[in-house]
């Protein structure tokens, strides 16, 4: 094994395990109101339009405390603010259980949304400050991963722990929301012992790995289009805005599936609670397969935006094929199945173009104003299709939203290949 594979394997297996959980919990507690909203909408009369709103309104809040978090994250070091940032949405999380109201939900959710900006671009960006070129789309996809992991597991747990309804006297939603909100504050306390800053501060990586690795990630940041400028001078970069709303439109069809899929289960198989969870999680099933197969791929690939453009495309596609499809459950199941998993393995390749292109503080800057203009898709997306959604007929929904996939496929063809320097 030489150097390169040796530290390669380090990084895999000494920082991902954490950082993966961290964002299979981050999910669990973003999107565990799609499962929720089966009973919650009806116990506190939220119609349609109203729930598209609260599950949107995170992104709001996601959105305006995005940047000055990542900077703070950039300035303060990982191990601090991430740790901060998992205590308090674990709180706020756990809150959701006290909603009595579509107010009360809208207020809950945008606090949430505050709370996990900060998160997401965070790992990004602390990410491609550990891992060298040939590593970067592995990393992010991996990190990925632990979405289609959440949605997996937390479907089908949050569809069993809606089971426990009238347990000491509570109902199913809200004990989802204690179960699934609380452990994230305990995971804080974890993150703040085992999360490192730099690789020099590494004990598991030898004097020689630590050269080697050091001295790959300045020879690569030497590459890179953008040094340390202020926010507003990355703001007039074109590339900033192209990567934002290839994002935007990806993320509008993406969103849309993730809080509306139990729903659509639901209409189009007439299955009850517990088995609508359990189909639920066979799109994220199928995702994490193509996930792992492509990563590596798209490492080695020279042209990483066909890993962009490609699967958009396809994700478009089986939200078509869905629309039609109603009729036939198992088909229409496949072809969600396969814009779910083309949807999530483009993620990973999509951000080793701002990761290479940007660096230091200016780095942190245009990867959340990247994410942050990205995830207001998460208020369109689902806010849209609740409204376009009448006498649940999905149809119109999800047509919107493959259309919204379309546009960011054709933007991605137009992504510029950016060559990062290379050690000797």
């Amino acid at each position: 094994m030489n150097i390169q594979q040796a530290v390669f394997k380090k990084l895999f297996t000494k920082l991902l395990p954490l950082i993966m959980f961290m964002y299979f919990l981050s999910f669990v507690d973003r999107a565990n109101i799609g499962i929720a909203s089966l009973t919650m909408n009806q116990d506190l009369g939220i119609s349609t339009a109203a729930y598209g709103l609260g599950a949107g309104l995170f992104f709001i809040g996601y959105f305006i405390f995005g940047l000055p978090s990542n900077i703070m994250l950039a300035k303060l070091g990982a191990r601090k603010w991430i740790s901060c940032i998992l205590l308090v949405w674990g709180l706020i999380s756990t809150s959701t259980m006290f909603v009595r109201s579509a107010e009360q939900l809208y207020v809950v959710r945008f606090l949430l949304g505050v709370a996990e900006a900060g998160f997401y671009p965070g790992i990004i960006f602390y990410l491609g400050n550990w891992f060298p070129a040939d590593a970067k789309a592995r990393a992010f996809t991996y990190f990925h991963m632990s979405l289609a992991i959440s949605m997996c597991v937390g479907n089908v747990l949050s569809g069993l722990i809606l089971q426990m309804d009238g347990l000491a006297n509570m109902a199913g939603w809200q004990w989802v929301f204690l179960c699934e909100g609380f452990p994230a504050v305990i995971c804080s306390f974890v993150a703040y012992r085992v999360l490192l800053d730099s690789p020099k501060d590494a004990s598991w990586l030898n004097e020689e790995e630590k050269t080697w690795l050091i001295n790959q990630l300045e020879t690569e940041k030497g590459a890179k289009v953008l040094g340390n400028v202020s926010t507003m001078e990355v703001l007039k970069k074109l590339p900033v805005w192209h990567l934002s709303i290839i994002y935007l439109t990806l993320n509008t069809g993406f969103y849309g599936i993730i809080f509306w899929l139990p729903q659509i289960v639901k209409e189009m198989t007439g299955a009850n609670n517990t088995i609508t969870s359990l189909l639920s999680a066979i799109p994220w099933l199928v995702a994490l397969v193509v996930m792992f197969f492509v990563a590596g791929y798209a490492d080695r690939a020279k042209k990483k935006k066909l890993f962009v453009a490609v699967p958009i495309f396809i994700g478009g596609l089986g939200l078509i094929l869905g629309t039609y499809l109603k009729s036939y459950p198992v088909l229409a199941l496949s072809a969600l199945s396969i814009s779910t998993a083309a949807c999530e393995c483009c993620v990973g390749p999509f951000w080793t173009f701002p990761s290479r292109m940007f660096n230091g503080v200016t780095g942190a800057v245009a990867i959340a104003i990247v994410n942050a203009i990205g995830n207001l898709s998460g208020f369109v997306g689902p806010y849209v299709f609740g409204i376009v959604t009448k006498g649940g007929n999905f149809r119109m929904g999800l047509i919107f939203l493959a259309a919204m996939m379309v546009v960011s496929g054709i933007l991605a063809m137009f992504l510029k290949e950016v060559d990062e320097g290379k050690s000797a």
